[in-house]
């Protein structure tokens, strides 16, 4: 499925083309067209979503793209990159969707975007409707003139929309991050021990590397676009360079909020650490309380062949007991017991 947007800069208006006019719309980059219908200051916008097979070899022919970027839309390349053909550029970068089922478990999905910029068209392919794309598609018939600055412009906006929908997952996880804290902190003054604690960190962690793996490769694509941009005069350097801080900013938030985890994880373990500790030193003591009165009816038991008649028992007893008390007394006072 898709949807075609044809900008017209002389009357600065947008109008949808379908499947039909798609295949009989002339682009003035057309060099063996005579009359373009997209004249000089106007361009064509095509969103695919979720394209068959026919469909992508329909846009290769009428776009004439390399048999390379078709093998990476079908791949699904994966990482974000950006490949210079002279007539066009083709660049990948991600969408994010992070949800959190009833039982607290995360769910971050990812959503790769094939992008191709022309003289005055530009491509989007992607095997999913985009919600920001759907939004920008309306703001755009609202409003024309928004797209008065050519195809780069409008680049800059599906980029910026996706980028920006960043920032609610990460603030979304630094709210999880901000629940580990204050568990830790309750756990500290506890005597049960959280053991899921550990996992949900190591998840969250794994969703952190999975975003930057997608983040970092996107802002060198955007600085490719800002020093591309700046050698042909500059046109949209403030809208690349707007790009390139968003991509900036959600590397270095997730750079902090690995950062915060690692040290969370590590207060968890030495708070487990302490805990098994002060087991360990329960058990040493009751240890060295039972010691005593086992070794006083084992030097009575094994050394008398009758036990003395004269208050022996009673005696031997006493002891045991005394040693106890007098030990329970000290381990307790140590804060061992």
């Amino acid at each position: 499925m898709f949807h075609a947007f044809l900008y017209r800069g002389e009357e600065n208006r947008v109008e949808k083309v379908d499947d039909k006019g798609l295949s009989q719309c002339s682009l003035h980059s057309d060099s063996n067209q005579a009359s373009p219908l997209c004249k000089v200051q106007s361009f064509l916008w095509i969103d695919v979503s979720g394209p068959t097979a026919a469909e992508i070899e329909q846009l290769a022919k009428r776009f004439k793209l390399d048999p390379q970027i078709l093998e990476d839309i079908r791949a699904k390349e994966g990482r974000p990159k950006l490949h210079d053909y002279d007539d066009y550029i083709y660049l990948i970068f991600h969408a994010l969707k992070f949800e959190q089922d009833e039982n607290h478990r995360l769910d971050l999905q990812t959503l790769e975007i094939d992008c191709l910029l022309g003289p005055d068209w530009i491509l989007t392919i992607h095997p999913r409707p985009v919600r920001q794309f759907d939004e920008i598609a309306k703001r755009w018939q609202l409003k024309p003139e928004w797209m008065k600055n050519g195809p780069a412009q409008l680049l800059y906006e599906l980029m910026d929309s996706v980028l920006d929908a960043y920032f609610p997952v990460l603030d979304k996880m630094d709210e999880k991050i901000d629940g580990f804290e204050t568990r830790l902190y309750n756990s500290a003054n506890e005597e049960s021990s959280n053991s899921s604690m550990s996992g949900e960190i190591f998840v969250l962690k794994r969703a952190l590397l999975e975003i930057r793996h997608i983040a970092v490769p996107t802002r060198d694509v955007v600085n490719v676009l800002l020093r591309r941009d700046a050698q042909e005069g500059g046109h949209h350097f403030a809208a690349f360079q707007d790009l390139y801080d968003h991509a900036s900013r959600i590397v270095e938030n997730i750079d902090t909020y690995r950062e915060i985890l690692s040290g969370a994880l590590d207060a968890y373990l030495a708070i487990e650490s302490n805990r098994m500790n002060a087991v360990m030193k329960r058990f040493a003591a009751y240890s060295i309380i039972l010691l005593f009165p086992t070794l006083i009816a084992g030097i009575y038991g094994m050394n008398f062949d009758d036990l003395p008649k004269s208050h022996g028992f009673w005696n031997s007893l006493a002891g045991m007991c005394g040693t106890v008390v007098v030990l329970a007394g000290y381990f307790r006072w140590r804060k061992w017991l």
